[in-house]
This record gives structure tokens, C-alpha cells and sequence, in this order.
């Protein structure tokens, strides 16, 4: 069920009717998605190559609202490229490096492009028919990408081109860089080995076809392959570290390319089954479990590893974790415990390195996106300690270190930050390690600057005029569900003024909206003002329709859930609603269908409505979390009448983290309106 292709391309999710046409698309809409042969965190990925926003892949210039302009009406590539982002928008480090390219003749034929012919991709694998040349690509869990060219004659070649860091050369410079202090040689038995600064990190790439003899172009950083027959096997990896890390991996990975492409899916199909969905609607599988693909590419696994040295405990692409925190990695760290626990302690490392956990970590000497939000590593880590991670002793000292940053120092004087959001971040991230803490004096200090949250509203119980905000407006960010939630619905006037917000918010009382599809749409965008929910097309307010159960309306929460499942995600090249960001949509959808909702730092999942007659969730310690919806009727009854925990009634729609991790049976009784 899991379609690799979902989400490459532009959307079509554009609703005429119900709540769904009531939301207002403000990102570019296109899921940003790739095709390409990647393991779950894997290491590497490897796929076709035309320089296209973001990923390296299809036919988009570069965009971040409204309509999408082409690179080209026709896929044309240049080869296969390895390392690429996951559903990211302009995240300012583009990978795509050492570019493989089958070609006939004179090697200067490498740098043109041509039209791809038809691709097959399943997880793990992907196949195209490019040049007559049939080129399929695969990738080992040690890290290795293996390739193989099957030509239609002798006389064949293989060219690699490692002088690529970004995307087209049409684009503005801000999309590529210069690979820099390059080193080259061929080895004794006919390795390549190439060295250079890719984005500010030293990269140690290493590669071969077992036969062919080596022609090196020290100029163009490029290295061409000569060899009899008709098929060449390529191997490729790299190391952080040196070439004989990465020699050593090479050297390790002696299965055939079969052997590696069944193990891939093998692997696949393992993670995938994490989650067991009962539904008799097809369709809504394919969502689901391509959605679920699209959750588990990133971060990256790259234990052993050093970057900006962060070492050995290493977990890059957390691009970013404003993107990945809410739904992402909740969900990683309740399957994939492992990893997890690795995200929390690559966390925990990055703190003790670089004295701060910035919003972002790649392989680049850049973080991007600081503005969007403060303290997000440390949510992560509480999640972590919940899922029984990490210790609190980790926790207090990373918030310790957090209020000695430089960009710290306007909150810990006098309780604000620039952007009025990262008062909300923080103050929500200090109540909830007080919870924790056994530390006295850092509880009694995080509680004092807990009480700055209501520095961030204006009197009409909205965030504060004076702010600007990151991908949204005053409205966007105003009705997340916060640690303090009683506290907030009364500062806005209490639960009925509140619940008149939230309806105004999410459109029940206003009219439907026609998205804006202009090129370049930002003052269309900006003139519009309709201060509606991003309708899942944006990370920014996709937890807030969880906040009308504060107020006691959790029809309203049905409703949404269902507008979300049925509307808002489609099927194919096209089913993604917004740019997936690392997954962060993806679990949202997923989490929306299940019925319940991680709310990050808290040490609980809010409950929802399930889209489907049931699941099991797969724990560690061979337990099950099963879910059960009793009276399911799709369409028809779509609201909650009651919810029970192994047999018990849950009325206030929370559940913690800890009750989940023993096992047990979550049901869901539904009714109509």
C-alpha cells in the first residue's frame, strides 16, 4: 500500500464544500516528496537526478506559496544523485551529491539532460528507463548504494560527478554550493576516493565498479568508469570521518544487488507493520501506509558519525525539528524505540557540544530557521523521558544550558522574545519540566518564568499585535493547545468567548475559501486576511483543532478529524495538502486516523476520532496497543459517545504516554450528531 510517489507532485486537494473549503492554503502547494531508494533513517538514498526544487528531483522552481512554476514541462535528468531532503522547503542546504551518469561517447555528455522515461519505485528500490539504459538503484542498512546499468550494447561507461552540491544551475546561487579543499585518487585494486567540503562538512566518498578501469578528471571532480559487457554493478557510500571508514564499509557489503533490493524491502515491510490498520477501505490504506513511508525517511541514523563535532551519538536531518516535534517524532520514539533513543541523545550531545540545541542539524555548517521557534529540543527530550528514554538529570541539564544562550537573554530580563510564539514555546516548555524536575531551585526558577506566557496576548485574548510570525498571523498561533490551558481560555474571556474564537478560526460560522494558485502569491496572500486555519497544509496550527476539547465541544474535533482524513489528504503524485517537511504532515494524518494525538512535552496523548473500524499499534516488549471503534459507520457516525482504557471510561479525552507503553485496548463508542 505504500506508494513512494505519493505527494511529488502538485496538489489537488482543493475543496468546494464543508468545513474543509472553510481553510486557507498559505504554503506552496506541492508535498515535496521524492521517489528515491532510502531505508527507514537510512544513511543513504540515491535516485534520479534534474536539479528540481527542493529534492533534487522532478520539474519545480523554486516556490514557498501558491502556484508552482516549472523548471520544465518535461522530467528530464542528468543522472542519480545521492543524500536528499524529505518534503523540506527551502531549508538552504540541498545535498545531491555525487551524481552517477550511464552514458555512451565522450564524457561531456554527462552534464546534459535528458527525458526520463517511465519509473518504477517500490521502498527500498527504484527503477527507471533513461537513455535505453535500464537503471535501477537500491540501498544496504551499512549505508551502501548500490547501482546497476543494464545498456542495450557494449561500450557502455559510468561517470561520477562530485563537483554537485544543491540544485539547477537556473536557480539563484542561494540553492547550490561549491565543493571545496577536494582530494582524489584510485586505489590499488580500483576504488575511487574523493574528499571535499560539501555545505561546511568534510565528506569522504568512496566508490567502485568491481573490473572497470578508472579514468580520474582532477579538473571536474569527476571520475569515469570503462568496463566489458553489457552491465555495471556501482557501489557508493561516505564517511564523515575518514576513507578508511568508509573503505570499510564498502569493503563489508559483498551481497549482490538482488540480494541488498529484497533486503530493502525486507526492512521496509518490518517498520511498516508497526501499525496493523483494519479498514475495508482501500484507498484509505494507500493514504495511510504511504504516509506512513514518508514519516520514517528521516532523520538520518548516523551513529559513529562526527558533524560540527557532534560525535558518535549522531542523528542528522532534523530539518526541522519545528516540523518534526509535534507528530514525527512522538511517533518514532513509541515504534522505533531504538531510534528514539537515539534522536534523544544526539540531542543531548549537540547540547554539550555547541552549549545550545539549535532548530535544525544536517550536514551543514548553517541553522537555518531559528525563527520559528525556541526550545523545541528540550519537548522532544520530555517525550523521550516519557517514553522511558532519557533521565530527567539529561533534561535539567539541557534547559539549564538553554538559558545561557545569547538569543536567551531578552526572555530570562524581562520575560520576551521578538517573535511573541517563542514566549509560548518556552513558557510551555518550563511547565513542563517543572513537572519533572527534582531539581528545587530550577523548578521554582521555571515556574517564575512560566508565569511570562500572557506577555505574548493582547487584550482580545489574541497573540500580540507587536509580533511578526513565521508563516502565519497573530490568529495562527493563538489557539494551540497549551500547558496551561485553563489559564489561556480565561485570559481570552472564558470558555464560550474562547469557543467563538475557535469556531471563527477553523470557519464553522464563515464562508468558504478559494485558494490562492497565483506564481509568487505573497502579497495576494498577504492582502487576504482571512485568519483561517492552514487546513493541514502547514506544520504552524495542526494541532489546534485539538484545542476545542478544553472547552468541551469535541463534535467540533470529529468534525475536523473527518475533514482531514476524507479531504484534506488525497492519493498519489497529488494527495498531499502542503510541502511534507520531514514527515511532520505525514504523521499528523496518521495520528488523526488512529484517534489520538501526542501532545508534545506533556506526557499524554489527546484523544480524538478514529477514521477506521480499528488498529493494532506494535510496542516494544512484545505489547499492543489495540484500538477498537465500536458502531463505525463512515460518513454517518463521525462523532464520539464514549471512550474506554482496558474497560474503563476516559472522560477528559487524555491518555499518558505511560498507561499507552504497558499495552492495552483503547475503544471508541460512535454515535451520529
Amino acid at each position: 500500500y505504500a506508494d513512494v510517489f505519493y505527494g511529488n507532485g502538485e496538489t489537488d486537494r482543493f475543496i468546494e464544500h464543508g468545513v474543509a473549503s472553510k481553510w486557507f492554503y498559505i504554503k506552496a502547494l506541492c508535498g515535496n516528496t521524492l521517489p528515491h531508494a532510502v531505508l527507514p533513517f537510512g544513511k543513504m538514498s540515491v535516485g534520479a537526478y534534474s536539479g528540481g526544487y527542493p529534492g533534487g528531483y522532478g520539474t519545480h522552481y523554486p516556490n514557498s506559496c501558491g502556484g508552482i512554476q516549472k523548471l520544465s514541462e518535461v522530467h528530464k535528468i542528468r543522472g542519480f544523485s545521492h543524500l536528499h531532503q524529505s518534503g523540506t522547503g527551502a531549508i538552504r542546504y540541498y545535498y545531491n551529491y555525487a551524481i552517477v551518469t550511464p552514458f555512451f561517447g565522450d564524457v561531456t555528455d554527462t552534464k546534459n539532460y535528458y527525458p526520463i522515461g517511465k519509473e518504477n519505485a517500490v521502498p527500498g528500490y527504484y527503477k527507471t528507463d533513461w537513455k535505453d539504459i535500464i537503471c535501477e538503484m537500491t540501498v544496504s542498512d551499512s549505508g551502501v548504494a548500490l547501482h546497476k546499468y543494464t545498456f542495450p550494447k557494449q561500450g557502455g561507461r559510468v561517470a561520477i560527478d562530485f563537483s554537485n552540491d544543491g540544485l539547477s544551475a537556473e536557480f539563484p546561487e542561494r540553492f547550490r554550493g561549491i565543493v571545496s579543499k577536494e582530494a582524489f585518487h584510485v586505489t590499488s585494486d580500483g576504488k575511487v576516493c574523493f574528499s571535499g567540503v560539501f555545505s561546511g562538512i568534510k565528506l569522504y566518498f568512496v566508490a567502485e565498479i568491481q573490473g572497470a578501469d578508472v579514468t580520474l578528471m582532477q579538473d571536474d571532480m569527476c571520475a569515469v568508469f570503462d568496463f566489458s559487457g553489457e552491465e555495471a554493478q556501482l557501489k557508493l557510500t561516505y564517511s564523515t570521518l575518514d576513507f578508511a571508514s568508509a573503505m570499510q564499509t564498502i569493503d563489508a557489503e559483498v551481497r549482490s544487488f538482488d540480494a541488498v533490493k529484497e533486503a530493502a524491502s525486507s526492512i521496509w515491510k518490518q517498520y511498516l507493520s508497526k501499525i496493523e490498520l483494519n479498514t475495508q477501505d482501500e484507498a484509505l490504506k494507500e493514504k495511510f501506509y504511504s504516509n506512513f513511508y514518508h514519516t520514517l525517511i528521516k532523520p538520518v541514523d548516523m551513529t559513529g558519525e562526527k558533524v560540527l563535532g557532534v560525535s558518535d551519538k549522531l542523528v542528522t536531518d532534523l530539518a526541522t525539528l519545528w516540523d518534526q516535534y509535534k507528530t514525527q517524532l512522538p511517533l518514532v520514539m513509541l515504534l522505533y524505540p531504538d531510534m528514539g533513543k537515539k534522536v534523544a541523545d544526539c540531542i543531548v550531545n549537540i547540547s554539550r557540544t555547541m552549549q545550545k540545541i539549535p532548530c535544525s542539524l544536517g550536514m551543514s555548517d548553517i541553522f537555518p530557521c531559528e525563527e520559528q521557534a525556541k526550545m523545541l529540543g528540550v519537548l522532544v527530550l520530555l517525550d523521550a523521558y516519557y517514553n522511558g528514554l532519557i533521565s530527567k538529570e539529561e533534561i535539567d541539564e539541557c534547559v539549564k544550558r538553554e538559558f545561557e544562550r545569547e538569543d536567551f537573554k531578552s526572555f530570562m530580563e524581562e520575560g520576551v522574545f521578538e517573535r511573541y510564539t517563542h514566549i509560548i514555546d518556552t513558557t510551555d516548555a518550563c511547565l513542563y519540566t517543572a513537572k519533572i524536575t527534582e531539581d528545587s531551585d530550577l523548578k521554582t526558577k521555571l515556574l517564575k518564568l512560566a508565569e511570562n506566557w500572557v506577555k505574548a496576548f493582547d487584550a482580545d485574548g489574541l497573540m500580540s499585535k507587536k509580533s511578526p510570525y513565521y508563516e502565519g498571523d497573530r490568529y495562527t498561533y493563538s489557539f494551540r493547545p497549551q500547558a496551561n490551558m485553563a489559564d489561556r481560555i480565561a485570559f481570552a474571556g472564558g470558555v464560550q468567548q474562547f469557543t467563538d474564537m475557535l469556531d471563527s478560526f477553523f470557519g464553522f460560522n464563515g464562508e468558504s475559501l478559494k485558494q490562492i494558485t497565483d506564481m509568487d502569491a505573497y502579497e495576494k496572500l498577504e492582502a487576504a486576511q482571512h485568519h483561517r486555519f492552514e487546513g493541514f497544509n502547514n506544520e504552524c496550527d495542526m494541532e489546534t483543532p485539538y484545542s476545542y476539547i478544553y472547552v468541551n465541544r469535541h463534535d467540533r474535533l470529529c468534525e475536523i478529524l473527518h475533514a482531514c482524513v476524507k479531504d484534506s489528504f488525497g492519493l498519489g503524485l497529488n494527495g498531499l495538502p502542503g510541502n511534507n517537511d520531514s514527515g511532520g504532515l505525514s504523521s499528523c494524518f496518521m495520528w488523526n486516523v488512529l484517534g489520538l494525538f501526542p501532545l508534545s512535552g506533556s506526557g499524554y496523548f489527546l484523544l480524538g476520532a478514529p477514521q477506521v473500524e480499528g488498529a493494532v499499534f506494535h510496542l516494544s516488549g512484545e505489547k499492543t496497543l489495540c484500538i477498537e471503534t465500536k458502531n463505525f459507520l463512515p460518513d454517518e457516525n463521525i462523532y464520539v459517545e464514549k471512550i474506554l482504557w482496558n474497560g474503563e471510561e476516559i472522560t477528559d479525552y487524555k491518555l499518558s504516554v505511560l498507561e499507552v507503553l504497558k499495552g492495552g485496548t483503547l475503544t471508541f463508542y460512535m454515535k451520529k450528531a
